[in-house]
């Protein structure tokens, strides 16, 4: 099995300039924790999840004093940028994360279970010659189970 066959074909999508709130009515209002956010082309440019609202609403620790004196390691130096845009940010592009994770069409089921295992992630965006083509969450798995043979 491949991706296309059990991809989601309609996907609520994001600008970079769609503001927060916007994008928090819109996961209320289609019960979906995560969209991708696409240029104009379709191009998939990252992704804006319930875990990037929250972080914008909880403000960011501040680096301790031995880490202001000594420095921190490039690793933590991202992270701590990171959720100091989050934290100030008011659109889409501000809060996303990027890259998001994508699959092509064609991919084997298992390569797209593997990524989301290995990822931790709760979807993969599917795309097409770049472009957006569908999603594959956690809950396609759990349907293929129900529909297979296997007891």
């Amino acid at each position: 099995m491949i991706a296309k066959e059990v991809m989601k074909k309609e996907v609520v999508t994001l600008r970079e300039d769609t503001h927060v709130k916007e994008i928090a009515r819109l996961m209320l209002e289609h019960d979906i924790s995560g969209l991708p956010v696409v240029d104009g082309q379709g191009k998939v440019l990252g992704v804006v999840s319930e875990l990037d609202l929250m972080r914008k609403q909880i403000k960011p620790n501040e680096p301790s004093i031995w880490t202001m004196l000594w420095g921190m390691d490039a690793d933590r130096e991202k992270k701590q940028r990171d959720a100091i845009r989050k934290y100030m940010g008011k659109t889409a592009g501000e809060v996303m994360t990027s890259p998001a994770l994508t699959v092509d069409v064609s991919d084997s089921l298992e390569k797209v279970g593997n990524m989301m295992f290995n990822k931790q992630v709760k979807r993969v965006f599917v795309t097409d010659g770049g472009k957006l083509a569908g999603v594959i969450s956690r809950s396609a798995f759990t349907k293929l189970l129900l529909e297979g043979d296997e007891e």
